[in-house]
């Protein structure tokens, strides 16, 4: 006989497994592709321009726990070391510098779980204040490691002396860390319906922000002054208040390295000199702080957006079916109907009521209705479509509209209403089950009237009325709707 937990365990191991072997394959080839970009852009034999392996390596073991693996960081140096043994470097300076690169990404790894257990977001305040100190400790601490190690093995490139190589070390990657690791910590945000631009006018509102970024960074890449790093910093809060934090988080870093890319090709004439050491590590630092600023504004906008509609919807929605209550139901009802009004469309508006519910109080406690009322809200909103509006206008009084849509389409929705109720079954006491039904008023119009939400729920009211007179679990039609249909 099997030992099934043993199987289980067995079974899970070699999932994860597999899952890790994936993960470190896709980790391998990113490390790769970026430290070959790195080194294909080293401007002073060892040192890259713009070095993004670190900070997304960092990124990648934090959104995916099980790459803090011994595989994973045996992997990750082999993955750093090969773009310079491509290149014909030495394999003891090539193995210091990933040795240098992973503590980079180990520190981070450690002052980010001293942060907390969860997968750490860029969406607070507080979490740019944890991204700016990660970033100089692990920077510090890989300054310390580089300055060690390669300045051991290749002591001819500290010509320029110690503070400037430990200055140059240190900044870029502050930089890097400051640009590159949000776009690894920002969550996708899935805006509102109503967010998005659908007017050209409001289209070219919506891109204007960007559209001065771009401008701005034009022309501080034209100035290529001391302080022209500060002329994209209107725009980039601009795009902070008018974006999400991602977008914000995309734009900043772009512009970021534009603007560091530019500047640096108009020092490269003061190349393995001292001023361009200073100048080149002044530049870096002065974008990272500057960058730190629209990340900053983006977090707090977009707490605030989040905080504002969670308010919404609990002004809205009912706190035990989570479906909209009374006044969030007549709000958005009456908005459907206009359109629908403007656009000659059809409608149908239901009025649906739990039989017996009185009963099922009295007879089951309190706590078992508000049961039967969660599972009803549920089954009956998994019989709608996406854009009908659903909500709770009563005790056990539910009402649904509906735009665009036929009377026999209506009518065969309402019945699968009926059958879904039926279906239900709560637990009671004793290992025993209730079921419910549900009657259902319906007032359906081939065009939508002009008249009130209130007008069309008093129609399919009386409809509900003769629905349980007729004996309950039924749908009824008003009168007037089935007069319009003619």
């Amino acid at each position: 006989m099997y030992n099934k937990s043993a199987v289980g365990r067995f079974v899970a191991g070699k999932s994860q497994g597999y899952q890790l072997l994936i993960y470190l394959s896709l980790m391998a080839l990113l490390v790769f592709g970026a430290s070959l970009f790195g080194v294909l852009t080293r401007p002073f034999g060892f040192m890259a321009a713009f070095w993004p392996a670190n900070a997304l390596l960092l990124g990648l073991m934090l959104r995916i726990p099980l790459l803090v693996h011994p595989m994973g960081w045996l992997v990750a140096l082999l993955a750093y070391m090969a773009p310079d043994l491509m290149f014909g470097g030495q394999p003891l300076l090539a193995f210091s510098l990933a040795f240098t690169n992973l503590v980079f990404v180990a520190v981070g790894v450690l002052l980010y779980r001293r942060f907390g257990p969860d997968i750490p977001t860029l969406d607070t305040p507080a979490s740019v204040l944890q991204l700016l100190v990660v970033c100089i400790v692990a920077a510090f601490c890989s300054t310390v490691s580089g300055l060690t190690l390669v300045r051991w093995c290749a002591p001819d490139w500290f010509a320029s002396g110690v503070g400037h190589m430990a200055g140059f070390w240190f900044t870029s990657e502050l930089v890097n860390g400051i640009l590159i690791l949000p776009l690894m910590l920002t969550r996708f945000e899935r805006r509102a319906d109503n967010a998005q631009p659908t007017e050209r006018s409001d289209l070219l509102f919506h891109l204007l922000p960007a559209a001065t970024l771009c401008v701005s960074v034009a022309l501080a890449a034209i100035w290529n002054g001391p302080g022209s790093i500060g002329v994209p910093v209107p725009a980039l809060l601009w795009c902070a208040l008018q974006y999400s934090t991602r977008a914000t988080v995309v734009l900043t870093a772009l512009a970021s390295l534009v603007m560091m890319s530019s500047i640096s090709v108009t020092l490269q004439g003061l190349e393995q000199s001292d001023a361009h050491m200073d100048a080149i590590i002044s530049i870096r630092l002065g974008i990272a702080l500057v960058a730190l600023g629209p990340l900053t504004v983006a977090c707090v906008n977009g707490a605030r957006n989040e905080l504002l509609q969670r308010f919404e919807y609990l002004a809205s929605h009912d706190h035990l079916t989570a479906v909209l209550d009374r006044g969030g139901f007549f709000a958005r009802g009456q908005h459907l109907l206009e359109n629908a009004s403007s656009g000659s469309s059809s409608v149908a508006v239901m009025v649906l009521d739990i039989d017996h519910f009185k009963a099922v109080n009295d007879n089951h406690g309190h706590a078992v209705g508000d049961e039967v009322l969660r599972g009803f809200a549920r089954v009956i909103g998994g019989t709608l479509r996406d854009g009908d509006v659903f909500g709770r206008t009563g005790g056990e009084e539910f009402a649904v509209i509906f735009e665009g849509i036929n009377r026999e389409i209506a009518m065969g929705l309402a019945q699968r209403m009926l059958a879904a109720v039926a279906e239900l079954k709560t637990p009671v006491a004793n290992d025993q089950t209730l079921q419910v039904t549900v009657s259902i008023g319906m007032a359906w119009h081939a065009q939508a009237p002009l008249n009130e939400l209130d007008d069309l729920l008093a129609e399919a009211d009386k409809a509900l009325y003769r629905a349980k007179a007729a004996g309950r679990n039924r749908v009824e039609v008003a009168e007037l709707s089935q007069a319009a249909a003619v």
